[in-house]
């Protein structure tokens, strides 16, 4: 679908949701390519589309301030960061579940049974409190930025709140699954202003 007008910047995520992001704009038309290997811009020159590969977490931010006028990212990113953004449609690729896990011979089969004052390790900070309130519990959240699993492991934390896609990650920690406190996938956003003022292109392009 071959664009009019200005240019459209697209927000693409690294990591796991990338090979469904190509994939879904490789669907729509859409050809991304980079210079060289290391670039972390892409361009379509024929639709006048250029591509930004950025860290998940960063999708977000660019579409909320402009940056870019469309993105894709997950929808626990979405819960997580509260954006101002618009939804555009749910693209059901990148399917993970966040969930609440425990060493695999704790005595706790589900979050009640957390003792008081339970120490919770995640990265979804929003995501854990809301949870922690919402099931009446008393635990203290602990943020980290990577390797969540091995909190409870090295004593940090009773428990952690992490995305899961084949669960192998925790098998291979000796962690088990123990509450799946949502679910998600891949969503298409976009920036307000973006869409009010190129909505019949952006509409054309995904196919709305």
């Amino acid at each position: 679908m071959k664009t009019s007008g200005s240019e459209l910047t697209i927000a693409v995520p690294k990591g796991f949701l990338y090979k469904g992001s190509y994939k879904y704009l490789f669907s729509l038309g859409i050809s991304l390519q980079a210079e060289n290997s290391r670039d972390l811009v892409f361009y379509d020159k024929k639709n006048k589309i250029k591509g930004l590969l950025v860290r998940p977490a960063d999708v977000s931010v660019y579409v909320e301030h402009g940056s870019a006028d469309l993105g894709i990212v997950g929808s626990d990113l979405l819960m997580e960061q509260t954006p101002d953004v618009i939804k555009l449609r749910d693209l059901h690729f990148g399917k993970c579940k966040l969930v609440m896990a425990v060493k695999k011979d704790s005595v706790y089969k589900k979050s009640e049974d957390l003792p008081a004052n339970a120490k919770i390790a995640t990265k979804f900070t929003k995501l854990t409190n809301d949870f922690i309130h919402k099931r009446g519990l008393s635990a203290e959240v602990i943020k980290l930025y990577g390797s969540v699993e091995l909190a409870p492991l090295l004593g940090l934390s009773n428990a952690i709140i992490d995305l899961v896609d084949t669960g192998e990650t925790l098998r291979a920690n000796n962690l088990t699954a123990i509450e799946t406190i949502l679910e998600s996938s891949a969503i298409l956003i976009v920036n307000p202003v973006s869409y009010k003022f190129k909505r019949t292109i952006i509409n054309s392009l995904v196919n709305l």
